[in-house]
Protein backbone atom coordinates (compact mmCIF):
# COMPACT_ATOMS: atom_id res chain seq x y z
CA UNK A 1 0.00 0.00 0.00
CA UNK A 2 1.29 3.46 -0.82
CA UNK A 3 2.15 5.42 2.31
CA UNK A 4 0.47 8.71 3.00
CA UNK A 5 2.53 11.75 3.88
CA UNK A 6 1.03 11.93 7.36
CA UNK A 7 3.12 14.72 8.82
CA UNK A 8 5.52 17.18 7.30
CA UNK A 9 8.03 17.05 10.15
CA UNK A 10 10.74 15.04 8.40
CA UNK A 11 13.58 17.53 7.91
CA UNK A 12 14.97 18.08 4.44
CA UNK A 13 18.18 20.06 4.73
CA UNK A 14 19.71 20.86 1.34
CA UNK A 15 22.86 22.17 2.99
CA UNK A 16 23.76 18.67 4.12
CA UNK A 17 23.53 17.07 0.70
CA UNK A 18 26.85 15.84 -0.68
CA UNK A 19 28.34 17.56 -3.69
CA UNK A 20 29.61 14.80 -5.95
CA UNK A 21 32.19 15.10 -8.66
CA UNK A 22 33.23 12.65 -11.34
CA UNK A 23 36.18 11.60 -9.20
CA UNK A 24 36.46 7.84 -9.25
CA UNK A 25 32.82 7.07 -8.42
CA UNK A 26 33.12 4.25 -10.89
CA UNK A 27 36.36 2.38 -11.39
CA UNK A 28 37.39 0.39 -14.43
CA UNK A 29 37.88 -3.33 -14.14
CA UNK A 30 41.37 -4.77 -14.27
CA UNK A 31 42.35 -5.73 -17.82
CA UNK A 32 39.20 -4.18 -19.24
CA UNK A 33 37.21 -7.37 -18.58
CA UNK A 34 34.07 -5.39 -17.87
CA UNK A 35 34.65 -2.22 -19.87
CA UNK A 36 31.07 -1.28 -20.61
CA UNK A 37 31.36 2.19 -22.08
CA UNK A 38 28.66 3.43 -19.73
CA UNK A 39 27.20 6.76 -20.77
CA UNK A 40 26.52 9.64 -18.42
CA UNK A 41 23.16 9.95 -16.70
CA UNK A 42 21.07 13.06 -16.18
CA UNK A 43 21.90 15.55 -13.49
CA UNK A 44 19.18 15.97 -10.87
CA UNK A 45 19.10 19.44 -9.37
CA UNK A 46 21.70 22.18 -9.44
CA UNK A 47 23.69 20.70 -6.57
CA UNK A 48 24.34 17.30 -8.12
CA UNK A 49 27.07 16.66 -10.63
CA UNK A 50 26.75 13.35 -12.43
CA UNK A 51 29.10 11.01 -10.50
CA UNK A 52 29.16 8.30 -13.15
CA UNK A 53 32.04 8.81 -15.52
CA UNK A 54 32.77 6.55 -18.49
CA UNK A 55 33.86 3.63 -16.33
CA UNK A 56 32.21 0.43 -15.23
CA UNK A 57 32.52 -0.28 -11.52
CA UNK A 58 31.18 1.70 -8.62
CA UNK A 59 33.65 2.83 -6.00
CA UNK A 60 32.25 1.11 -2.89
CA UNK A 61 33.06 3.84 -0.37
CA UNK A 62 31.53 6.56 -2.52
CA UNK A 63 28.53 4.33 -3.21
CA UNK A 64 27.94 3.97 0.53
CA UNK A 65 28.45 7.65 1.29
CA UNK A 66 26.21 8.79 -1.54
CA UNK A 67 23.29 6.55 -0.56
CA UNK A 68 23.66 7.46 3.12
CA UNK A 69 22.42 10.92 2.08
CA UNK A 70 18.94 9.41 2.48
CA UNK A 71 19.38 9.96 6.21
CA UNK A 72 19.86 13.70 5.64
CA UNK A 73 16.39 13.95 4.16
CA UNK A 74 14.48 11.06 5.69
CA UNK A 75 15.01 11.09 9.47
CA UNK A 76 12.52 12.29 12.07
CA UNK A 77 14.22 15.00 14.13
CA UNK A 78 12.75 13.93 17.47
CA UNK A 79 13.07 10.14 17.42
CA UNK A 80 15.94 9.86 14.92
CA UNK A 81 13.98 7.04 13.29
CA UNK A 82 14.21 6.97 9.48
CA UNK A 83 11.01 7.51 7.56
CA UNK A 84 10.04 4.38 5.68
CA UNK A 85 10.16 6.04 2.27
CA UNK A 86 10.72 9.16 0.19
CA UNK A 87 8.10 9.12 -2.57
CA UNK A 88 8.07 11.70 -5.35
CA UNK A 89 10.48 13.79 -3.30
CA UNK A 90 8.32 13.75 -0.15
CA UNK A 91 9.32 11.93 3.03
CA UNK A 92 6.40 9.93 4.43
CA UNK A 93 5.45 10.46 8.05
CA UNK A 94 5.96 6.93 9.32
CA UNK A 95 8.59 4.28 9.94
CA UNK A 96 8.83 0.52 10.49
CA UNK A 97 11.05 -2.00 12.35
CA UNK A 98 13.16 -3.00 9.34
CA UNK A 99 13.96 0.60 8.47
CA UNK A 100 14.88 1.37 12.08
CA UNK A 101 17.06 -1.74 12.27
CA UNK A 102 19.21 -0.82 9.27
CA UNK A 103 19.72 2.75 10.50
CA UNK A 104 20.70 1.53 13.96
CA UNK A 105 23.27 -0.83 12.46
CA UNK A 106 24.66 2.00 10.36
CA UNK A 107 25.10 4.12 13.51
CA UNK A 108 26.77 1.24 15.35
CA UNK A 109 29.35 1.08 12.57
CA UNK A 110 30.09 4.78 13.13
CA UNK A 111 31.14 4.07 16.72
CA UNK A 112 31.22 6.68 19.49
CA UNK A 113 30.66 9.52 17.03
CA UNK A 114 27.08 8.31 16.57
CA UNK A 115 26.42 7.09 20.12
CA UNK A 116 24.17 10.01 21.09
CA UNK A 117 21.95 9.42 18.05
CA UNK A 118 21.82 5.68 18.76
CA UNK A 119 20.80 6.37 22.35
CA UNK A 120 18.03 8.69 21.20
CA UNK A 121 16.71 5.92 19.00
CA UNK A 122 16.78 3.46 21.89
CA UNK A 123 14.91 5.91 24.14
CA UNK A 124 12.12 6.08 21.60
CA UNK A 125 12.17 2.36 20.89
CA UNK A 126 11.50 1.81 24.58
CA UNK A 127 8.72 4.40 24.49
CA UNK A 128 7.14 2.68 21.49
CA UNK A 129 6.80 -0.72 23.19
CA UNK A 130 3.19 -1.59 24.08
CA UNK A 131 1.87 -4.61 25.96
CA UNK A 132 -1.75 -4.00 26.89
CA UNK A 133 -5.04 -5.77 26.37
CA UNK A 134 -6.35 -5.99 22.79
CA UNK A 135 -6.56 -4.01 20.56
CA UNK A 136 -3.14 -2.80 21.75
CA UNK A 137 -1.57 -6.14 22.59
CA UNK A 138 1.67 -5.77 20.63
CA UNK A 139 3.60 -7.87 23.20
CA UNK A 140 6.35 -5.21 23.23
CA UNK A 141 6.99 -5.71 19.52
CA UNK A 142 6.51 -2.90 17.02
CA UNK A 143 4.11 -2.38 14.10
CA UNK A 144 4.53 0.39 11.54
CA UNK A 145 4.76 3.64 13.46
CA UNK A 146 3.42 7.06 12.55
CA UNK A 147 5.28 10.11 13.82
CA UNK A 148 3.36 12.46 16.14
CA UNK A 149 3.88 15.21 18.72
CA UNK A 150 3.60 12.98 21.79
CA UNK A 151 6.43 12.42 24.23
CA UNK A 152 7.07 9.03 22.65
CA UNK A 153 7.17 10.66 19.22
CA UNK A 154 5.24 7.82 17.58
CA UNK A 155 2.08 5.78 17.74
CA UNK A 156 1.02 2.56 15.98
CA UNK A 157 0.02 3.01 12.35
CA UNK A 158 -1.42 -0.50 12.13
CA UNK A 159 -2.73 -3.27 14.36
CA UNK A 160 -0.61 -5.75 12.39
CA UNK A 161 3.03 -6.36 13.22
CA UNK A 162 5.54 -8.52 11.38
CA UNK A 163 7.43 -10.83 13.73
CA UNK A 164 10.51 -11.39 11.53
CA UNK A 165 10.94 -7.66 10.90
CA UNK A 166 10.89 -7.26 14.68
CA UNK A 167 13.39 -10.10 14.99
CA UNK A 168 15.92 -8.37 12.76
CA UNK A 169 15.42 -5.17 14.80
CA UNK A 170 15.99 -7.13 18.02
CA UNK A 171 19.27 -8.42 16.56
CA UNK A 172 20.45 -4.85 15.87
CA UNK A 173 19.49 -3.75 19.38
CA UNK A 174 21.67 -6.61 20.66
CA UNK A 175 24.51 -5.34 18.44
CA UNK A 176 24.12 -1.92 20.08
CA UNK A 177 24.29 -3.46 23.55
CA UNK A 178 27.53 -5.21 22.64
CA UNK A 179 29.03 -2.21 20.85
CA UNK A 180 28.47 0.15 23.78
CA UNK A 181 29.11 -2.15 26.73
CA UNK A 182 29.26 -0.45 30.10
CA UNK A 183 27.21 2.55 28.97
CA UNK A 184 23.62 3.69 29.27
CA UNK A 185 23.12 2.49 25.69
CA UNK A 186 23.79 -1.09 26.80
CA UNK A 187 21.36 -0.72 29.70
CA UNK A 188 18.60 0.62 27.47
CA UNK A 189 19.23 -1.98 24.78
CA UNK A 190 19.02 -4.81 27.31
CA UNK A 191 15.85 -3.29 28.79
CA UNK A 192 14.26 -3.24 25.33
CA UNK A 193 15.19 -6.89 24.75
CA UNK A 194 14.10 -8.00 28.22
CA UNK A 195 10.61 -6.60 27.60
CA UNK A 196 10.36 -8.65 24.38
CA UNK A 197 11.20 -12.05 25.84
CA UNK A 198 7.73 -13.03 27.03
CA UNK A 199 6.25 -11.78 23.77
CA UNK A 200 8.41 -13.96 21.51
CA UNK A 201 7.78 -17.00 23.72
CA UNK A 202 4.04 -16.37 23.77
CA UNK A 203 3.92 -16.05 19.98
CA UNK A 204 5.94 -19.22 19.38
CA UNK A 205 3.72 -21.12 21.82
CA UNK A 206 0.57 -19.87 20.06
CA UNK A 207 1.92 -20.69 16.60
CA UNK A 208 3.28 -23.99 17.94
CA UNK A 209 5.88 -25.30 15.48
CA UNK A 210 7.39 -22.07 14.10
CA UNK A 211 7.40 -18.33 14.72
CA UNK A 212 4.38 -16.67 13.11
CA UNK A 213 4.97 -14.22 10.28
CA UNK A 214 2.31 -11.64 11.15
CA UNK A 215 0.18 -10.96 14.23
CA UNK A 216 -2.83 -8.73 14.85
CA UNK A 217 -2.82 -6.74 18.09
CA UNK A 218 -6.60 -7.07 18.30
CA UNK A 219 -8.76 -10.10 18.83
CA UNK A 220 -7.69 -11.82 15.59
CA UNK A 221 -4.26 -12.56 17.04
CA UNK A 222 -1.74 -14.87 15.38
CA UNK A 223 -2.02 -15.39 11.63
CA UNK A 224 -1.89 -18.99 10.44
CA UNK A 225 1.15 -18.40 8.20
CA UNK A 226 4.43 -19.38 9.83
CA UNK A 227 8.08 -18.57 9.24
CA UNK A 228 8.87 -22.16 8.31
CA UNK A 229 11.09 -21.62 5.27
CA UNK A 230 14.72 -20.62 5.82
CA UNK A 231 14.78 -18.20 2.87
CA UNK A 232 11.50 -16.59 3.83
CA UNK A 233 12.80 -13.19 4.92
CA UNK A 234 15.37 -11.92 7.44
CA UNK A 235 16.56 -15.33 8.61
CA UNK A 236 19.42 -13.88 10.66
CA UNK A 237 16.78 -12.27 12.89
CA UNK A 238 14.94 -15.56 13.29
CA UNK A 239 18.19 -17.29 14.28
CA UNK A 240 18.89 -14.64 16.91
CA UNK A 241 15.40 -14.82 18.42
CA UNK A 242 15.45 -18.62 18.62
CA UNK A 243 18.87 -18.63 20.27
CA UNK A 244 18.48 -15.73 22.69
CA UNK A 245 14.86 -15.40 23.71
CA UNK A 246 13.19 -18.80 23.72
CA UNK A 247 12.84 -20.67 27.04
CA UNK A 248 12.59 -19.73 30.69
CA UNK A 249 9.02 -18.40 30.59
CA UNK A 250 5.60 -19.67 31.61
CA UNK A 251 4.78 -20.27 27.95
CA UNK A 252 7.99 -22.14 27.10
CA UNK A 253 10.20 -23.26 29.96
CA UNK A 254 12.70 -25.38 28.01
CA UNK A 255 15.44 -23.30 26.29
CA UNK A 256 16.07 -26.20 23.90
CA UNK A 257 12.79 -25.45 22.14
CA UNK A 258 14.30 -22.51 20.26
CA UNK A 259 17.15 -24.65 18.96
CA UNK A 260 14.69 -27.37 17.99
CA UNK A 261 12.77 -24.84 15.90
CA UNK A 262 16.02 -23.73 14.25
CA UNK A 263 16.86 -27.33 13.38
CA UNK A 264 13.41 -27.71 11.83
CA UNK A 265 13.91 -24.49 9.82
CA UNK A 266 17.17 -25.73 8.31
CA UNK A 267 15.90 -29.27 7.73
CA UNK A 268 15.57 -30.38 4.11
CA UNK A 269 11.79 -30.12 4.16
CA UNK A 270 12.07 -26.41 4.98
CA UNK A 271 15.01 -25.61 2.71
CA UNK A 272 13.28 -26.45 -0.54
CA UNK A 273 15.53 -26.72 -3.58
CA UNK A 274 15.15 -27.13 -7.32
CA UNK A 275 17.18 -27.30 -10.52
CA UNK A 276 16.80 -25.17 -13.62
CA UNK A 277 18.75 -24.29 -16.73
CA UNK A 278 20.33 -20.90 -17.20
CA UNK A 279 18.54 -18.60 -19.62
CA UNK A 280 21.56 -17.26 -21.47
CA UNK A 281 24.34 -19.79 -20.99
CA UNK A 282 23.99 -23.11 -22.76
CA UNK A 283 24.63 -26.21 -20.68
CA UNK A 284 24.60 -24.45 -17.31
CA UNK A 285 22.29 -26.13 -14.83
CA UNK A 286 21.70 -24.45 -11.48
CA UNK A 287 20.75 -26.22 -8.27
CA UNK A 288 19.31 -23.60 -5.93
CA UNK A 289 17.28 -23.26 -2.73
CA UNK A 290 13.90 -21.58 -3.08
CA UNK A 291 12.74 -18.38 -1.38
CA UNK A 292 9.20 -17.77 -0.23
CA UNK A 293 8.25 -15.70 -3.27
CA UNK A 294 11.53 -15.63 -5.17
CA UNK A 295 12.49 -12.11 -4.08
CA UNK A 296 16.25 -11.58 -3.92
CA UNK A 297 16.17 -9.74 -0.59
CA UNK A 298 14.94 -12.96 1.05
CA UNK A 299 18.32 -14.53 0.29
CA UNK A 300 20.75 -11.65 0.64
CA UNK A 301 19.55 -8.98 3.09
CA UNK A 302 20.16 -11.32 6.03
CA UNK A 303 23.86 -11.34 5.11
CA UNK A 304 24.05 -7.79 6.49
CA UNK A 305 23.60 -9.24 9.98
CA UNK A 306 25.97 -12.15 9.44
CA UNK A 307 29.70 -12.50 9.12
CA UNK A 308 30.01 -14.34 5.79
CA UNK A 309 32.61 -16.52 7.49
CA UNK A 310 29.78 -17.93 9.60
CA UNK A 311 28.13 -19.56 6.59
CA UNK A 312 28.66 -23.20 5.83
CA UNK A 313 30.31 -24.05 2.52
CA UNK A 314 27.02 -25.58 1.42
CA UNK A 315 25.18 -22.33 1.99
CA UNK A 316 27.85 -20.28 0.20
CA UNK A 317 27.66 -22.62 -2.79
CA UNK A 318 23.89 -22.38 -2.91
CA UNK A 319 23.83 -18.59 -2.60
CA UNK A 320 26.34 -18.32 -5.44
CA UNK A 321 24.02 -20.36 -7.66
CA UNK A 322 21.08 -18.19 -6.63
CA UNK A 323 23.03 -15.04 -7.46
CA UNK A 324 23.99 -16.51 -10.83
CA UNK A 325 20.33 -17.21 -11.55
CA UNK A 326 19.26 -13.63 -10.80
CA UNK A 327 22.00 -12.10 -12.94
CA UNK A 328 21.32 -14.58 -15.72
CA UNK A 329 17.64 -13.60 -15.73
CA UNK A 330 18.54 -9.91 -15.70
CA UNK A 331 20.84 -10.45 -18.68
CA UNK A 332 18.12 -12.33 -20.55
CA UNK A 333 15.57 -9.58 -19.85
CA UNK A 334 18.03 -6.74 -20.67
CA UNK A 335 17.72 -5.22 -17.19
CA UNK A 336 20.35 -3.35 -15.14
CA UNK A 337 19.33 -4.98 -11.85
CA UNK A 338 17.68 -8.07 -10.40
CA UNK A 339 14.15 -9.02 -9.37
CA UNK A 340 13.63 -8.10 -5.74
CA UNK A 341 11.14 -6.21 -3.61
CA UNK A 342 10.90 -2.56 -4.60
CA UNK A 343 8.53 0.26 -5.56
CA UNK A 344 6.46 0.44 -8.70
CA UNK A 345 5.80 3.67 -10.58
CA UNK A 346 2.95 4.53 -8.22
CA UNK A 347 5.13 4.30 -5.11
CA UNK A 348 3.61 1.01 -3.96
CA UNK A 349 6.17 -1.39 -2.51
CA UNK A 350 6.06 -4.77 -4.30
CA UNK A 351 6.99 -7.28 -1.62
CA UNK A 352 6.40 -10.21 -3.98
CA UNK A 353 8.51 -8.92 -6.86
CA UNK A 354 10.99 -11.71 -7.54
CA UNK A 355 12.22 -14.41 -9.88
CA UNK A 356 9.45 -16.92 -10.36
CA UNK A 357 11.72 -19.93 -10.88
CA UNK A 358 13.16 -19.35 -7.41
CA UNK A 359 9.77 -19.01 -5.69
CA UNK A 360 8.72 -21.76 -3.30
CA UNK A 361 5.10 -20.68 -3.76
CA UNK A 362 5.18 -20.57 -7.54
CA UNK A 363 2.43 -23.19 -7.88
CA UNK A 364 0.11 -21.02 -5.78
CA UNK A 365 0.83 -17.44 -6.82
CA UNK A 366 4.37 -16.99 -8.09
CA UNK A 367 6.25 -13.73 -8.32
CA UNK A 368 5.67 -10.55 -10.28
CA UNK A 369 9.00 -10.14 -12.14
CA UNK A 370 8.03 -6.50 -12.59
CA UNK A 371 10.89 -4.22 -11.48
CA UNK A 372 14.66 -4.43 -11.17
CA UNK A 373 16.60 -3.28 -8.09
CA UNK A 374 20.18 -3.37 -6.76
CA UNK A 375 19.98 -3.35 -2.95
CA UNK A 376 20.16 -7.15 -2.74
CA UNK A 377 23.19 -7.08 -5.06
CA UNK A 378 24.94 -4.72 -2.66
CA UNK A 379 24.23 -7.10 0.23
CA UNK A 380 25.43 -10.08 -1.85
CA UNK A 381 28.82 -8.43 -2.26
CA UNK A 382 29.57 -9.56 1.30
CA UNK A 383 29.95 -13.11 -0.01
CA UNK A 384 33.21 -12.17 -1.74
CA UNK A 385 36.52 -10.49 -0.95
CA UNK A 386 37.11 -6.96 -2.21
CA UNK A 387 39.50 -8.14 -4.92
CA UNK A 388 37.49 -11.18 -6.02
CA UNK A 389 36.33 -11.22 -9.63
CA UNK A 390 32.78 -11.94 -8.47
CA UNK A 391 32.71 -8.73 -6.44
CA UNK A 392 34.04 -6.77 -9.41
CA UNK A 393 31.21 -8.16 -11.52
CA UNK A 394 28.65 -7.04 -8.92
CA UNK A 395 30.23 -3.59 -8.80
CA UNK A 396 29.80 -3.44 -12.57
CA UNK A 397 26.13 -4.46 -12.41
CA UNK A 398 25.49 -1.70 -9.86
CA UNK A 399 27.41 0.69 -12.08
CA UNK A 400 25.14 -0.21 -14.98
CA UNK A 401 22.06 0.52 -12.84
CA UNK A 402 23.63 3.84 -11.88
CA UNK A 403 24.16 4.72 -15.52
CA UNK A 404 20.47 4.66 -16.39
CA UNK A 405 19.38 8.20 -17.21
CA UNK A 406 17.44 9.74 -14.31
CA UNK A 407 18.34 7.09 -11.74
CA UNK A 408 20.11 9.58 -9.49
CA UNK A 409 18.20 11.52 -6.83
CA UNK A 410 19.50 13.91 -4.20
CA UNK A 411 19.26 11.20 -1.54
CA UNK A 412 20.69 8.21 -3.39
CA UNK A 413 19.56 5.89 -6.16
CA UNK A 414 15.88 5.50 -6.86
CA UNK A 415 14.47 2.16 -5.75
CA UNK A 416 13.68 0.43 -9.02
CA UNK A 417 13.27 0.53 -12.78
CA UNK A 418 10.73 -1.44 -14.77
CA UNK A 419 11.14 -3.47 -17.97
CA UNK A 420 10.40 -0.42 -20.12
CA UNK A 421 13.12 1.63 -18.47
CA UNK A 422 10.70 3.74 -16.42
CA UNK A 423 12.13 4.70 -13.03
CA UNK A 424 10.09 4.66 -9.84
CA UNK A 425 10.60 8.08 -8.28
CA UNK A 426 10.67 6.50 -4.84
CA UNK A 427 13.18 5.30 -2.28
CA UNK A 428 12.36 2.98 0.59
CA UNK A 429 14.53 2.91 3.70
CA UNK A 430 14.64 -0.89 3.66
CA UNK A 431 16.37 -0.78 0.30
CA UNK A 432 18.51 2.26 0.97
CA UNK A 433 19.68 0.96 4.35
CA UNK A 434 20.63 -2.37 2.79
CA UNK A 435 22.77 -0.59 0.20
CA UNK A 436 25.01 1.15 2.76
CA UNK A 437 25.88 -1.80 5.01
CA UNK A 438 27.93 -3.90 2.62
CA UNK A 439 31.09 -3.26 4.69
CA UNK A 440 29.43 -3.41 8.10
CA UNK A 441 31.30 -5.23 10.88
CA UNK A 442 28.43 -5.07 13.37
CA UNK A 443 27.56 -8.72 12.69
CA UNK A 444 30.59 -9.73 14.76
CA UNK A 445 28.97 -7.98 17.72
CA UNK A 446 25.85 -10.11 17.44
CA UNK A 447 27.85 -13.33 17.60
CA UNK A 448 29.80 -12.03 20.61
CA UNK A 449 26.57 -10.92 22.34
CA UNK A 450 25.17 -14.45 22.19
CA UNK A 451 28.40 -16.16 23.21
CA UNK A 452 28.84 -13.83 26.19
CA UNK A 453 25.46 -15.04 27.42
CA UNK A 454 26.24 -18.73 26.86
CA UNK A 455 23.83 -18.92 23.91
CA UNK A 456 24.58 -20.60 20.58
CA UNK A 457 26.29 -18.01 18.40
CA UNK A 458 25.49 -17.18 14.80
CA UNK A 459 28.53 -19.12 13.58
CA UNK A 460 27.35 -22.17 15.46
CA UNK A 461 23.84 -21.92 14.04
CA UNK A 462 24.78 -21.30 10.42
CA UNK A 463 27.66 -23.75 10.24
CA UNK A 464 25.06 -26.52 10.66
CA UNK A 465 23.27 -25.78 7.38
CA UNK A 466 23.58 -28.35 4.59
CA UNK A 467 21.51 -27.53 1.53
CA UNK A 468 20.86 -30.52 -0.70
CA UNK A 469 19.21 -31.31 -4.01
CA UNK A 470 17.83 -34.85 -4.31
CA UNK A 471 19.78 -35.82 -1.22
CA UNK A 472 23.18 -34.55 -2.42
CA UNK A 473 24.79 -31.33 -1.07
CA UNK A 474 24.55 -28.48 -3.57
CA UNK A 475 27.78 -27.68 -5.37
CA UNK A 476 28.64 -24.27 -6.80
CA UNK A 477 28.32 -24.09 -10.56
CA UNK A 478 31.62 -23.85 -12.42
CA UNK A 479 30.35 -20.99 -14.56
CA UNK A 480 31.43 -17.42 -13.81
CA UNK A 481 28.78 -14.90 -12.81
CA UNK A 482 27.12 -13.27 -15.84
CA UNK A 483 28.55 -9.86 -16.69
CA UNK A 484 26.22 -6.93 -17.42
CA UNK A 485 24.74 -6.40 -20.88
CA UNK A 486 25.81 -3.65 -23.22
CA UNK A 487 23.98 -0.56 -21.87
CA UNK A 488 22.81 0.25 -25.42
CA UNK A 489 20.75 -2.96 -25.35
CA UNK A 490 18.90 -2.31 -22.08
CA UNK A 491 15.11 -2.61 -22.10
CA UNK A 492 15.04 -4.00 -25.64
Amino acid sequence: MKHANVRGQIPRNPSTRPLWTRRGFLQSTAGGLLALGITACDNVGDEVVDPFADLSQIDEDDFIAFNAAYYNAGVDAKTQFPCSAVIDGQAVGETDPASIAFRLQYLIDQGNAASATAETMLDHLLAAQINEAPPRNYRNLLPRLVFNDSEAGTEPASREYWVIHNAMLSARVAMAAQAFKGTSIEQKALAFLDKQKVGYNDLLARAQDFLPTVVDAGIRGVDETAFNLLFGSYYEGAAFVLSYFIGGTDDIADPQVGLDVWQAMIDNQNTLTSEHAASTTGGVSLQSPLARNGSAFQYFHALLGLDPGALSSSMKNALYNVLFSYLDAALADRLPGIYSAGPNLGGNFLEDNGLNRLAARQRLQGSQETVATIDALAAAMRLFGEDDEERKILRAWIGLYASVSGMLSLEGYYGSVDKNGQIAQSMFARQNGAMILLKSTAADLLDAFLIDRSKPGMRDLFSQIVLTYQGVPIERTDASLPVPPDPRLLFT
